[in-house]
């Protein structure tokens, strides 16, 4: 008869052996009792089977193939790791699929996958949020073989020519765009005005003397509520403002970084949490444009330094709100009674540089967001020898008489204000219309006859220019002078008075 006997070896594999076999060698031994010889047959047909599942699985294996090979950063030139590869039959083999995470090299593989043609490609939530997609990699699974595919992503080229289709992007400029919604009812805004500013530094080659210059651009959500900006600066500070059906949030700052030159942002707006948008002459200086955003959000986080350490006494607050507060033992703060929609949190310690994030708030909810700061430097002890005045100009205006008014570093930092205007609005003498970048500064003085007389602003030397082109905690000292003779002489137009602005930078 025929019979097949299995052992284990010391290497581990399977050896078989097939061959006839005697009678005497199928019989179990004479002594052997009754239990004994069933757990004998027991033992047998055990390994009997044990070993033929195996024999199954190792023909099922090499039956099949496998799929590697490297993703690829094309962007930072690096590997790409922890995205996920899917490998999708082609044709009609939609159904036979794998899937793997790559690695911290880049490098992936799948497995046990059946002989045939598959597609291969990777998830990116990148280009998901771009919506880009790339073509899939065609790849001839072969029985027993590895079909090697490397992916990667697109360079930063065809990304940017991708979002800004027909436009080019010079360099240092890029894209920003996102998503509007409701910040009550998480619906889309369709027509939401999205204002953005931005400052330009030039340096002229023989002085050597920075000028600079303020930028202004607006774009407008379409039916779905999405928006997109073209040819805005990377590397640079952004403010953006939303404005819907007559009202205006608060300003919300960021950066598009050099390397990719495109930035993802959603936003919400609550037209509870904002302000009203105020273009008449006639409107009285004491609008709510002047006062705290307020709601029933709450925000509460960990401030962290340098090793993960929590930082105490550090001051937290909202951009255009009242609430105000300052880190305990442990770096935890809880701000509440915040506007609804995107605001901007803001961080300050001595020592360290002021951190500022975006946050989404909706009334009636807690939100946590954990803020990183970066010491600036950490001296064992300082001896201050001479001291010389960052702002000589202003200096020189308040010692030269009392004919203005001016506001120094310590007067800036206590307003806790979101926009410069609203400085502005506490002055006697001055009104503000508008608001946001389109806030104007007006006078009593030297207006026509149901005119508007406008306020000459001078930011840092450059006369002419928008209230709210600088953020208020950019503004280092302020000088206002209401008109007439009072101005200093070098003011070209200070008919209806002049603010002068020097800036931290």
């Amino acid at each position: 008869m025929q019979s097949v006997r299995a052992h284990f070896p010391p290497s581990g594999r399977w050896e078989v052996s097939d061959r006839r076999c005697t009678a005497g060698e199928l019989s179990p031994p004479p002594t052997m009792s009754r239990h004994a010889l069933r757990q004998y047959f027991r033992l047998g047909t055990l390994l009997t089977l044990t070993f033929l599942l195996a024999r199954a699985a190792e023909a099922q294996s090499d039956a099949r193939g496998r799929v590697a090979g490297t993703v690829i950063d094309s962007v930072h030139n690096r590997p790409l790791a922890g995205v996920r590869v899917l490998a999708v039959g082609a044709g009609a083999r939609t159904d036979v699929r794998g899937n793997a995470i790559s690695d911290s090299a880049g490098l992936y593989h799948i497995d046990s996958l059946p002989p045939g043609q598959y597609m291969v490609g990777f998830e990116s939530p990148l280009l998901d949020s771009l919506e880009i997609v790339l073509p899939p990699r065609r790849a001839n699974v072969e029985q027993g073989e590895v079909a090697m595919v490397d992916l990667a992503m697109p360079p930063v080229a065809k990304i940017r020519a991708a979002v800004c289709p027909g436009t080019t992007l010079t360099e240092n400029t890029g894209a920003i765009f996102g998503h509007v919604v409701n910040a009550e009812t998480e619906s889309s805004l369709a027509g939401v005005t999205i204002a953005m500013a931005w400052r330009e530094i030039s340096v002229d080659p023989v002085s050597l003397r920075s000028t600079a210059h303020e930028r202004t651009t607006s774009v407008s959500t379409n039916d779905g509520g999405w928006y997109l900006a073209c040819g805005v600066p990377t590397g640079t500070w952004l403010s953006m403002e939303l404005e819907h059906e007559g009202r205006v949030g608060s300003p919300i700052r960021m950066m598009i970084g050099d390397t990719l030159g495109v930035a993802i942002r959603h936003l919400s707006f609550s037209s509870n949490a904002s302000w009203p948008v105020s273009d008449s002459a006639s409107t009285d200086s004491s609008t709510a444009a002047s006062a705290p955003l307020s709601g029933s959000a709450m925000l509460s986080g960990v401030v962290r330094g340098t090793g993960g350490a929590p930082v105490t006494g550090a001051e937290v607050r909202v951009w255009g709100t009242a609430a105000v507060g300052r880190t305990d033992e442990s770096g935890r703060y809880s701000l509440s009674a915040l506007p609804a929609g995107t605001q901007m949190l803001e961080v300050r310690r001595i020592g360290f540089a002021v951190a500022e994030r975006s946050v989404e708030l909706r009334d009636g909810a807690t939100a946590t967001s954990d803020m990183q700061l970066q010491r600036i430097v950490n001296l064992d002890s300082v001896r201050v020898v001479a001291m010389r005045t960052r702002y000589p100009e202003f200096e020189k205006l308040r010692a030269g008489g009392a004919l203005g008014l001016f506001l120094g570093p310590d007067e800036v930092a206590r307003q806790n204000v979101g926009l410069t205007s609203t400085i502005i609005e506490k002055i006697p003498g001055f009104r503000v219309l508008g608001y946001g970048y389109n806030a104007v500064v007006t006078a009593g003085m030297g207006a026509s006859a149901g005119g508007v007389c406008r306020t000459n602003i001078v930011i840092d030397g450059m006369e002419k220019q928008s209230i709210n082109d600088v953020h208020p905690n950019d503004i280092g000292v302020i000088a206002v002078y209401r008109g007439g003779t009072m101005t200093p002489v070098w003011i070209t137009d200070g008919s209806c008075g002049a603010i002068l602005i020097w800036t931290k930078h």
